[in-house]
């Protein structure tokens, strides 16, 4: 089995702090134990034993003598990406932390993305949703319309979950400057969102969904609102979009009302929840008229093997989805993992595929 030695670089945290690796292979654990690094000459050092093919996705943290637990963060306190390797042989991997986070929380970090234009928050039967909004300047009117599921990892860096971002604005207004402008709003979600993204019953949702609630608001409310406020979209000219469980909400959604959305951005969907009751509840449901982008990176999981077998999956769940709208895109994209980076990445083509297929109409 390969031995992995990990060396780590970073600021000291308060004084008596136990400093530990953490990860996917932990389930993200803030037990130290079995995981402390060692103070060495040249440095903290860990060492592990970790089978061939596994996909090491990895942070630090620091436990303080109270018992609380720090994270790595960047030189302005904010959330940090994970680091990633793949493990062919043996390993010497170096961890450089830039900081930890703090109450800063990386507000004074300089923005790598554009934020939002505005934001406004909408009654909703859960409590208050904010919606983050976006359009080129320059551009008025009934654009067309994307709307983001998880918009805290769709603008500026700072609310993300990683430290990273999708970039969106960023993407869009590169393609306005194409002449092919849109809109978009995205959608923040906080701890309810295993309930508001997984229609099925599972255990991370507490066996109890609210995303039929949640499309319905989407639906009815939200909708209508924007159409009030910019202009009547027809479906042809609107898209939902998301990834992961975001992947999930957009597909299910998008074909349980069909006609609603023109084109569904369907980014590495979870599809496992309740013993993948979303690939039963696909019988006899359809859009005809709807476009539908698929896609998966071929690092996503927790070992090449596995990440193999969830591209198969995916494989898979095209054959089934392909039939049941007007168009169909699949994409397969090397050496992605399952984070923002990776559907940053990509994201530049769904928008550009989304508007030939308007262009088109």
């Amino acid at each position: 089995m390969p031995h992995i030695r990990f060396r780590l670089s970073a600021p000291p945290p308060v004084p008596g702090a136990t400093l530990f690796l953490t990860g996917e292979h932990r389930s993200w654990s803030s037990d130290p134990e079995g995981w402390t690094f060692r103070e060495e000459p040249n440095g903290a050092e860990l060492e592990a034993d970790f089978p061939e093919g596994t996909l090491l996705a990895v942070k630090v943290r620091a436990r303080h003598p109270d018992g609380t637990v720090t994270e790595e963060g960047d030189a302005w306190g904010g959330r940090a990406p994970t680091h990633q390797a793949v493990v062919r042989g043996d390993l010497t991997l170096d961890l450089a932390v830039a900081g930890w986070q703090d109450g800063r929380a990386g507000q004074d970090r300089p923005s790598r993305s554009a934020p939002p234009r505005e934001t406004v928050t909408l009654a909703t039967p859960w409590g208050k949703q904010t919606v983050k909004l976006w359009w080129p300047q320059g551009h008025d009117g009934a654009l067309p319309l994307l709307i983001l599921h998880d918009g805290q990892n769709v603008f500026d860096e700072g609310p993300t979950f990683s430290g990273e971002s999708w970039d969106a604005a960023g993407a869009a207004q590169r393609l306005a400057d194409e002449g092919l402008p849109c809109r978009i709003a995205a959608l923040p979600v906080n701890h309810e969102r295993n309930r508001r993204y997984v229609p099925f019953p599972f255990e991370l949702n507490g066996h109890d969904p609210g995303a039929d609630e949640y499309g319905d608001w989407l639906r009815d409310i939200l909708l209508p609102y924007l159409q009030e406020r910019f202009g009547t979209v027809p479906a042809s000219r609107l898209a939902l979009a998301g990834s992961s469980f975001g992947g999930l909400i957009t597909a299910y959604l998008g074909l349980r009302d069909p006609g609603t959305y023109g084109t569904l951005g369907v980014f590495s969907p979870a599809i496992w929840p309740a013993d993948f009751a979303f690939l039963h509840w696909l019988e006899g449901r359809s859009d005809p008229r709807a476009r539908l982008w698929l896609d998966m990176g071929d690092h996503e999981g927790g070992s090449l093997e596995e990440a193999a077998e969830i591209v198969n999956l995916t494989r898979d769940l095209a054959v089934r989805l392909r039939p049941r709208v007007a168009e169909f895109h699949l994409t397969i994209s090397e050496g992605h993992w399952h984070d923002e980076a990776a559907w940053r990445a990509r994201f530049p083509d769904f928008l550009r595929w989304w508007w030939t297929g308007m262009r088109r109409a």
